[in-house]
């Protein structure tokens, strides 16, 4: 039985389950508290149930078609509160740990989650810009709160050792594969 009180969710937990959320996952090995296949379109929680939502690695496996892919957001942005916080974490597109994984099939960048805005589809829109307008196409309305790089442990080490400073390691990780390891989101729920 899940604790209704717990108001946080551990999605796609893994082995690293957390006392404070409800940790589901589709890999029964890892002992969720709820197996749950995440591309099933039908998760068994009421709409708002969640205030906090943490996904560690798993967005980027998941909906390899737009359709699925559309009803993973869809979900999510039901099943977390007016205001509530989606935390995704994903790897780098330009790293080996993202290239290195078969399972993945799809990469994120900060401007993926701006194009979930109705705000920023409607500015585009209003400018006449050429994205695709995903906060409407997907019915969902994300607002990108923070978007953080997470560098490689080789340029964290070079900056540790005062060998690089944090702007030149900035500057490199625009334009060179392997400075930056993870990207960290940050998704307010509009509704």
């Amino acid at each position: 039985m899940i604790d209704e009180s717990i108001r946080r969710l551990n999605l796609g937990c893994g082995f690293d389950l957390r006392p404070d959320s409800v940790n589901a996952d589709n890999f029964p090995e890892c002992n969720p508290d709820l197996l749950l296949d995440i591309e099933q379109p039908d998760w068994p929680f009421d709409d708002n149930r969640f205030d906090h939502v943490l996904m560690k690695h798993v967005l980027e496996h998941v909906g390899k078609d737009f359709a699925t892919f559309t009803r993973v957001m869809q979900n999510l942005h039901r099943i977390v509160s007016p205001g509530g916080i989606l935390e995704i974490h994903v790897p780098h597109y330009r790293h080996e740990t993202y290239w290195s994984d078969p399972t993945h099939v799809r990469a994120f960048t900060a401007l993926t989650f701006r194009m979930m805005s109705k705000r920023q589809n409607d500015e585009w829109i209003a400018n006449r810009a050429n994205y695709t307008m995903l906060a409407y196409v997907m019915g969902v309305d994300f607002e990108l709160k923070s978007a953080v790089q997470v560098y490689d442990n080789a340029y964290v080490a070079m900056m540790n050792e005062g060998k690089l400073s944090k702007d030149e390691v900035r500057r490199m990780a625009d334009q060179n594969w392997g400075v930056v390891r993870e990207l960290k989101f940050e998704l307010t729920v509009v509704k």
